[in-house]
């Protein structure tokens, strides 16, 4: 056989092999624009069938299956894969699709837009696929259409994308991590999100792939797991093995508990825990926005006891309520921030919250729920609601004075910021001073406190500083009836 022929059959080989399997096609257009040595850990190839299959209703035309949503950790060719070589793919498939991608940086889209464009420019590319051509007039780095009527559209967080509809829309990184803790930030990527969102040819048809690391849990990862529900896919490879492994099954594919043992080495990892710290490392390779064991203050910090036991030892130890009321007058709602409320006693020089729950209830129904949950819950003529006063606080107190005999006040206004106040409650909690009575309140109570600055909700938080700033700075007495012999076991 001549060399000639040798070479076309090798050239009609990887052409079909390219269009019939994306992992192929990343394999063979890997070193236009990666120089290092390819290493195809497991997930690579997971990740191209996941994309591939996807890809079967975008080039039909059919109804999407679902979004897909990935967090994995940096490092890991996520966008490589995702945002610059299966837009590439996508027009060997169909030259005539139009692609939008989004990452937090105009700059970084740019990149992932003009690295693609490498692709489909090289010689290789254009030999295998030459009915796939870029328009001279058309070929700026961020946008450029095909001479198929397909085309590449970039935009940033924050940026603007009118007029232009995608068959497919890539959602990469559209939160810088350094910028995690900014509600401001966070809330603009979500808004932009729900923009991009708007721009589909057909929405049935069009799906998202939203790509990037946890790193709150009311980022944009976060917003689209509690709005999408079962219509997305949730991929989530941490760094290490773990419960947050998704789908779960995935988990055999950890070598000594690491995703990518050749990228995110032990050493690697171990790095990454001392330059980001606990908070960051969670987000962005345990891909968990909550420390494992807390962040300024760790779950095992506090201590549990029965609640056998401690109706065995209150005595006559009186109850204090704090409340942290949601209801703000001029919006006329608790939608989205409930009212909280804990049940609390002082013993032996330690705290013990004994119910914790949060309420959306408007502000009748907060008035009328109150008198009878305190009663319930051991209020005497010695026990008093301390309600912070923000949003409608003032008004519950001044009703409640009102219209019930209960013992009614405010907390002192805070001048600091709930994490500094966290921060000074936290020896208090650290030193076993904070006693949880067990019941079906503890895990949300202790996932959220643990979980602080990272949870979307922080009325716990509040309701502790106070408490901790009532009893232990405060010096609350502890009664007479209570002495060290009867609380022997604390």
């Amino acid at each position: 056989m001549k060399k000639d022929d040798v070479e076309a059959l090798k050239t009609a080989y990887d052409r079909e092999m390219c269009r019939r399997s994306f992992f192929y096609f990343v394999k063979t257009f890997w070193d236009v624009i990666i120089r290092e040595q390819p290493v195809y850990n497991w997930h690579i190839p997971y990740l191209c069938e996941e994309l591939q299959v996807l890809s079967y209703s975008i080039v039909s035309r059919e109804p999407k299956p679902y979004d897909l949503l990935i967090n994995i950790s940096p490092g890991t060719t996520k966008s490589t894969i995702v945002t610059v070589m299966w837009p590439a793919w996508l027009w060997t498939q169909d030259a005539s699709l139009r692609v939008i991608s989004n990452s937090y940086s105009g700059d970084l889209s740019l990149d992932h837009a003009s690295k693609s464009k490498d692709i489909i420019q090289s010689d290789k590319y254009m030999q295998l696929f030459p009915e796939v051509r870029i328009r001279r007039d058309k070929s700026a780095t961020g946008s450029y259409e095909t001479t198929s009527t397909g085309a590449r559209y970039t935009t940033s967080t924050g940026g603007t994308i009118t007029g232009k509809h995608g068959h497919v829309i890539i959602n990469d990184d559209p939160q810088n991590p350094k910028q995690a803790s900014s509600d401001a930030l966070r809330e603009q990527a979500k808004e932009h999100t729900k923009t991009l969102s708007s721009r589909k040819v057909d929405k049935e048809n069009t799906p998202v792939v939203t790509i990037m690391q946890r790193l709150h849990e009311d980022d944009v990862s976060g917003y689209l797991l509690k709005r999408k529900g079962e219509n997305i896919k949730h991929i989530c490879l941490p760094a290490e093995d773990g419960d947050n492994v998704k789908p779960v099954e995935l988990r055999k594919n950890y070598i000594n508990g690491l995703m990518d043992p050749k990228r995110l080495s032990a050493k690697v990892l171990e790095e990454a825990k001392v330059d980001l710290g606990s908070k960051g490392y969670a987000g962005q390779y345990d891909q968990s926005p909550t420390v494992e064991g807390g962040n300024i203050i760790k779950e095992d910090w506090f201590r549990k006891i029965p609640l056998a036991q401690f109706m065995a030892i209150r005595g006559n130890a009186p109850v204090h309520f704090f409340i942290d009321t949601a209801y703000d007058e001029k919006k006329k709602k608790t939608d989205n921030d409930p009212s909280g409320i804990i049940a609390t006693t002082y013993i032996n020089n330690a705290i013990f919250i004994f119910d914790a729950r949060k309420l959306y209830k408007q502000f009748p129904d907060l008035i009328k729920f109150l008198p009878g949950y305190v009663e319930a819950n051991n209020y005497d003529k010695r026990s008093t609601l301390r309600i912070e006063p923000k949003a409608n606080g003032k008004s519950v107190v001044h009703q409640l004075q009102r219209d019930t005999t209960l013992n009614v006040t405010e907390t002192p206004t805070p001048n600091d910021s709930k994490e500094t106040r966290l921060n000074a409650a936290s020896p208090t909690v650290e030193c076993g001073r904070v006693y949880l009575v067990e019941g079906e309140w503890n895990e949300g109570f202790i996932d959220e406190v643990c979980g602080f600055p990272l949870k979307t909700h922080d009325e716990y938080v509040d309701l502790l500083c106070y408490a901790i700033d009532f009893y232990i700075d405060g010096k609350v007495d502890v009664p007479n009836n209570i002495t060290k012999e009867s609380l022997g076991f604390l």
